[in-house]
């Protein structure tokens, strides 16, 4: 698939000198997307690190997806206990209260960072289950709306509305969530809804940002892609309003959006892009898909970690199953004042 905006390079063979190290936390520092092989920069130990995972898929009856989940989340764990968050960005379920009490359940047996979420498309699948409790893709249930599904959410994950904002170690974060699905509209398909009040609270927040912390980098979080971007996003719309949040986040040069959704190989596949902004996208942890958009015949689990510097940030790309790293790293610098 090819892309008009600027690629990251190929994995690299050697490992870079300690001249290279410098040149490359320089370049970074600069705003440059730069690749560097897992522990190869002797650096300082970060600000904090956070971790992203999507596309979840915890179901109640299913024993495999809690499974993966545990497995992940000891993954994180791990390698960096000391972690400020975890982001679990959509997908958490399929739909019903009882998929949310089997996810917070598997999450308060086990240790991790102070969690963060947003709606997927399948935090609306409630609407296709019937009376009898079994899944009927081929109707919706109108007893089940998205009204209802957005209040399962919010009150199953503690927020008041699906959309917010918080602050860690003096950073941004702010986590946008799909507000309606097909029954509102057919024409929203499995594409995030984002409402006239949701798109303007977010730019009163980035406006924010770019007044108080000029420098810094915000983290942004949407389950869906922006459309034509990293590979996999020309599949479907991604975004109903793609057009304004594109606008919204090209005004604002600081910003990384993270994304699920496509559930495409962060190895195999291009999941990173430098637009105007930082697209990044973190795979899946439930069945990872490849660039003929169907399932890896391999039991593939991935995710993120993102560790924090004064002048930059580093993802770190992960595999689950055989807990290795995906090579290579990746940095972006900021000119933090």
């Amino acid at each position: 698939m090819a892309h008009e905006d600027s690629q990251l390079p190929a994995a690299q063979g050697e490992a870079p000198t300690d001249n290279a190290q410098g040149e490359l936390q320089s370049a970074a520092t600069q705003g440059e997307l730069q690749t560097v092989a897992q522990g190869e920069m002797k650096t300082a130990a970060p600000l904090f690190s956070f971790s992203v995972m999507s596309d979840v898929h915890v179901i109640s009856t299913n024993s495999s997806s809690q499974l993966l989940l545990r497995q992940a989340l000891a993954d994180h764990h791990e390698l960096r206990p000391d972690s400020k968050l975890l982001v679990l960005n959509g997908d958490l379920t399929n739909g019903s209260e009882s998929d949310y009490r089997s996810l917070l359940g598997l999450l308060s047996r086990q240790p991790h960072a102070p969690v963060q979420a947003t709606m997927g498309n399948h935090e609306y699948y409630g609407v296709y289950r019937a009376p009898d409790g079994k899944m009927d893709y081929t109707k919706m249930n109108t007893s089940w709306t998205s009204r209802d599904a957005v209040a399962l959410f919010d009150r199953m994950m503690g927020y008041d509305k699906p959309y917010h904002e918080l602050v860690v170690e003096g950073y941004r974060f702010l986590f946008l969530s799909g507000e309606a699905y097909r029954d509102v509209d057919a024409s929203i398909n499995e594409d995030a809804y984002l409402s006239p009040e949701q798109l303007s609270w977010l730019s009163e927040r980035l406006t924010a940002a770019s007044s108080a912390d000029a420098g810094k980098p915000v983290f942004v979080f949407l389950h869906q892609p922006l459309p034509q971007t990293l590979d996999g996003t020309d599949q479907e719309l991604g975004v109903v309003q793609h057009k304004e949040l594109r606008a919204l986040l090209d005004a604002h040069p600081n910003v990384i959006l993270f994304s699920g959704h496509t559930h495409w190989n962060v190895e195999t596949t291009s999941q990173v892009k430098q637009l105007k902004f930082l697209a990044a996208s973190s795979a899946s942890v439930r069945e990872v898909w490849s660039a003929k958009n169907e399932p890896e015949t391999q039991a593939l689990s991935q995710s993120l970690i993102v560790d924090v510097y004064p002048e930059r940030v580093v993802l770190l790309r992960r595999e689950h199953t055989e807990k290795r790293w995906i090579e290579p790293s990746i940095a972006k610098g900021y000119d933090v004042k």
